[in-house]
C-alpha cells in the first residue's frame, strides 16, 4: 500500500459513519482470545471482541478457516499454529466478505498458502474493500495496528456451490448453500470431526446483522438445513462453541424479526416508528441488542427495495 493510499484510507476512516453496519466499534476493555482444541487435529481461536478462526493440523499440512482483522492478527494466529505444528499452511478459506475475516490474509500469502472463497465472497472482497476498511479504523486504533499494513488479498482459487479439499489424508468440504447474512456465506464442514464452521450468518445468541442480506427468506432456510446436519459442534464466525440446537434457535429469531418488520411495513408504518415500535423484548438477552433499530431500519429497507443498501455505493469507493 502507497503512503497516498494510506493516507486517503485513513481520512476516509475519519469521514465515515458511525452506525453499526459502517464502524466497528472498539471494546473498552478487550476480552483475551481464546484458543480451544475441539478435536484431536482441529483448534478454534474465540476473540469475542473481534472475529475467529480455525485450523485443521493434518500430516501433510494445515489449513486455516478465516485470518482475522488485521495482518498482526493474521501473523498472531501463524503463531498459534506454529506452536501446535511446523507443517506448511497450504490452505486458507475466507468465509465470507467482511474485511474481519480476510484483512489478515497477506500475512498467509507470505507463507505460501492458497487463499480460497466462494466466487461472490472473492468479487465482494475486491469490490468492498476500501468500504470495510474504512469501517474498521476503530478497532485498528483500539489494538495499536497501523492502517498502513492492510492490503487486499483475494483468493487464488474462486468455487460456485461446492469444493473438497485433500489435505493429509482428510477431506474437507466447502459449501454455498445460498446467500445468508452476505451472499457467498460459505460453511466448511470436517465430517471426520463431525464439526462445521459457519460464516456470518450464524452466532450464538447474537442479534445478527441484517445489512449485507439479499434474502432473509434464504438464509432461514439455510439455518435449518446446518441445524439438521449430522454434526456435534458448530464453530461461528463470531461467538463461541455452539450447536445445531444454537442453529434453530437463531433461524427461529430471525423469522420473528422478519415476521415482525414486515407487519409493520404492511400496516405503513415509517422505517423511524418500526425501529421505536418492535422492540422484541424475547431476545433483549442477546448479544448485540443495543443496535436492533439499525437492524431494524436495514431489513425495512430491503423489504421496500428489494436490496441491501450496503452495496449501492461500494462501486464508487472501490
Amino acid at each position: 500500500m502507497t503512503l497516498r493510499l494510506a493516507a486517503a484510507l485513513v481520512a476516509f476512516i475519519a469521514d465515515s459513519a458511525s452506525s453499526h453496519a459502517q464502524q466497528m466499534i472498539a471494546p473498552k476493555n478487550p476480552k483475551p482470545v481464546i484458543e480451544r482444541q475441539v478435536a484431536p487435529d482441529l483448534y478454534f481461536v474465540f476473540d469475542y471482541d473481534s472475529s475467529n478462526s480455525a485450523f485443521l493440523v493434518t500430516d501433510d499440512g494445515v489449513l486455516v478457516i478465516d485470518t482475522r482483522q488485521h495482518p498482526q492478527d493474521g501473523r498472531d494466529l501463524i503463531k498459534r499454529i506454529r506452536a501446535v505444528t511446523d507443517k506448511p499452511i497450504k490452505w486458507v478459506v475466507n468465509t465470507h466478505f467482511h474485511g474481519d475475516h480476510h484483512f489478515g490474509n497477506s500475512a498467509f500469502k507470505e507463507a505460501g498458502a492458497t487463499i480460497v472463497a466462494q466466487e461472490e465472497t472473492d468479487r465482494l472482497m475486491r469490490l468492498t474493500f476500501k468500504k470495510e476498511f474504512a469501517r474498521r479504523g476503530k478497532f485498528f486504533q483500539s489494538r495499536g495496528y497501523d492502517p498502513a499494513e492492510v492490503r487486499l488479498t483475494p483468493a487464488d482459487v474462486a468455487f460456485e456451490r461446492e469444493m473438497v479439499i485433500h489435505l493429509g489424508g482428510k477431506e474437507v468440504r466447502l459449501m454455498y448453500l445460498g446467500p445468508g447474512q452476505n451472499p457467498g456465506d460459505t460453511f466448511v464442514y470436517i465430517p471426520h470431526d463431525r464439526v462445521i464452521y459457519t460464516p456470518g450468518a450464524f452466532a450464538k445468541r447474537s442479534w445478527a446483522n441484517t445489512a449485507f442480506t439479499p434474502s432473509v427468506d434464504s438464509w432461514i432456510s439455510l439455518l435449518q438445513k446446518v441445524s439438521k446436519m449430522d454434526v456435534d459442534k458448530v464453530l461461528p464466525a463470531h461467538g463461541d462453541v455452539a450447536t445445531r440446537e444454537d442453529v434453530g434457535e437463531m433461524a427461529k429469531f430471525l423469522s420473528d424479526e422478519y415476521a415482525g418488520v414486515k407487519d409493520a411495513v404492511a400496516k405503513g408504518m415509517s422505517a423511524d416508528e418500526a425501529a421505536k415500535t418492535l422492540t422484541f423484548p424475547q431476545y433483549r438477552d442477546y448479544r448485540n441488542y443495543h443496535v436492533r433499530e439499525h437492524d431494524i431500519r436495514s431489513l425495512y429497507n430491503l423489504i421496500k427495495t428489494g436490496k441491501s443498501s450496503y452495496f449501492d455505493d461500494a462501486a464508487e469507493k472501490h
